[in-house]
């Protein structure tokens, strides 16, 4: 049989986001629209905006193309796992701890939102969420059932809703994305 999904995702989302000790951060991206992604023709970009900040403080251009229904690694490139032949990118700058947002864009840094973990010009304190569900010292991986990015930078985030958490330092889940809106 032929299933339609009527969630197909219409672009790329953070599939998961690492918050671990020292520099062991990454973002996972996921594309399951169906046709592979060019990220340097997309011109996509992760901005992180620190400590409540409304302006980004680092903006990363990525680059590669994302095939359908797989993933794409950024790594810091400290993390211990950044030579992991899971990660496709690595950068040096100094990046988010649990209380900075980051956005993913299309079309450059002041393209179209695709997904935010966050809320901009808001400083939670130490985290959004509580416990393993949380940006603190944690791993979140979007739920299966999560078929698309939080595009409005502004709302109250909430991780629960649509994060599983997992404990510092739990990188078993990078390079992988299961998601019940694709075939």
């Amino acid at each position: 049989p032929v299933f339609a999904y009527s969630q197909t995702p219409t672009d790329l989302f953070i599939s998961e986001y690492v918050e671990g000790s020292s520099n062991n951060k990454a973002l996972e991206l996921f594309n399951g629209t169906g046709n592979p992604i060019d990220l340097t023709t997309g011109n996509y970009v992760i901005q992180m905006y620190f400590n409540g900040s409304t302006t980004a403080g680092l903006s990363i251009n990525l680059s590669g193309t994302v095939a359908n229904n797989s993933v794409f690694v950024l790594a810091q490139a400290s993390a211990s796992f950044a030579a992991a032949a899971y990660v496709n990118q690595t950068n040096s700058s100094g990046w988010f701890n649990g209380d900075d947002v980051i956005i993913l864009r299309k079309g450059g840094s002041s393209g179209t939102i695709l997904d935010v973990i966050g809320q901009t010009g808001f400083d939670p304190g130490t985290e959004w969420g509580s416990g393993l569900v949380s940006t603190a010292d944690n791993t979140l991986r979007r739920k299966s059932a999560s078929c698309s990015g939080d595009v409005n930078p502004a709302d109250i985030f909430d991780p629960a809703a649509e994060w599983d958490g997992f404990a510092t330092d739990d990188f078993s889940g990078l390079g992988v994305h299961v998601s019940s809106c694709v075939d």
